[in-house]
């Protein structure tokens, strides 16, 4: 997706998430990064699939990186918006030393893998997810100790 295809569905987004959107931009050709507040996050997915429909929607992956110079989280969502052939990354930032942020559990089922990763490799919280627990991933020794691997001063 090139030139004014991909400014059409870059505007066709930031129409859709214009009360969201703290700032929009092409990572790459067919992925759109829209910058929302965490609190918003569960809105914003609710407006994507009242838009876009349930099927019209794959939560691909979700994927955190540490910052602790900022003492910040970034989530990323990766979501394949299908009507519109393109990849919409919806990032936020989380306070790392309390890093929590509303499960879509409820809203989007596949959130389920990323969010159980997100927690137990970064120690992201999703409130309101009842089945986040620690080794998912991680292995039992490692959780045992409370050590998110994920994170840059964790040692692993």
């Amino acid at each position: 997706m090139v030139g004014k295809e991909a400014r059409a569905v870059m505007e066709s987004l930031q129409e859709v998430l214009k009360d969201y959107a703290l700032s929009t931009y092409n990572m790459k050709p067919s992925r759109v990064v829209i910058e929302v507040k965490p609190e918003n996050v569960r809105e914003v997915f609710t407006k994507l699939v009242s838009v876009y429909g349930a099927e019209g929607l794959y939560l691909a992956t979700i994927v955190g990186t540490d910052f602790p110079d900022k003492n910040l989280i970034r989530v990323d969502y990766f979501v394949n918006v299908f009507s519109v052939n393109t990849y919409v990354v919806l990032r936020t930032y989380i306070p790392r030393d309390d890093p929590r942020i509303p499960s879509l559990l409820d809203i989007v089922p596949g959130a389920l893998a990323g969010e159980l990763e997100t927690y137990d490799l970064l120690g992201v919280v999703f409130e309101g997810n009842p089945y986040l627990r620690r080794s998912f991933f991680v292995p039992n020794d490692i959780s045992e100790k409370g050590i998110y691997p994920l994170r840059k001063d964790s040692g692993v």
